[in-house]
């Protein structure tokens, strides 16, 4: 009896933890926003929030027949960009308690983003390309938004060459595209950009190993 007992209790902890891992990874699905809110009505700012205006740049090159890196028509490939919040003691953004952003950018198109967060440091992780699994990589680019300021912070320019040689198989770089950037903003969301300050993102330095 007592053995039936145990196993009855060993099954039920294994099941509940089944079902409280599935709950995260679907709590955590849940509470990844869409880093872009330019469709909304964005709201004043007040004392907790700031906005960020930018870009995403996914330029790859093709060969003569069209073809991205992984083989697919370049035309039709998107990718997607992993940004979280930061802390000093969460430096990737890897707490239960992180908010999550995604960003989805078409292949060749420059994908301009405005974002109402909270104030505070934030973490462009890396990218991907949309349902392939390995390619893209690490950007680890960071910026912040601070409480009643409107910033511009720049654009990701992404490069992924044809074929890959030696290294990694891309190169990016931060941009100015203010210019052009604001002209655009300035069709939605003409309050925004009357006084932008400008706060481009920085590569995060790694410590030597």
């Amino acid at each position: 009896m007592m053995q039936t007992d145990w196993i009855g209790h060993r099954m039920r902890s294994a099941i509940g933890g089944a079902i409280s891992l599935v709950a995260a990874l679907f709590g955590l699905v849940a509470c990844t926003a869409s880093f872009d809110m330019s469709g909304e009505r964005l709201t004043p700012l007040g004392p907790e929030w700031g906005v960020v205006i930018g870009s995403v740049l996914v330029q790859p090159e093709r060969g003569a027949s069209g073809k991205t890196a992984s083989g697919h028509d370049s035309s039709d490939t998107s990718y997607e960009f992993d940004i979280v919040q930061i802390q000093p003691a969460d430096p990737n953004g890897e707490g239960p308690y992180v908010e999550h952003y995604q960003l989805k950018a078409k292949a060749g198109e420059e994908r301009i983003f405005v974002s109402r967060l909270r104030a505070g440091q934030f973490l462009i992780r890396g990218f991907h390309e949309e349902g392939v699994t390995g390619l893209g990589g690490e950007l680890d680019v960071v910026f912040a938004s601070v409480a009643g300021e409107i910033r511009y912070i720049g654009r990701v320019l992404v490069e992924i060459p044809q074929r890959v040689s030696r290294g990694k198989g891309y190169r990016f770089t931060v941009e100015n595209a203010r210019e052009s950037t604001l002209a655009e903003v300035s069709r939605r969301h003409a309050d925004l950009t009357k006084d932008v300050v400008d706060d481009p993102m920085q590569v995060r330095e790694r410590p030597a190993e």
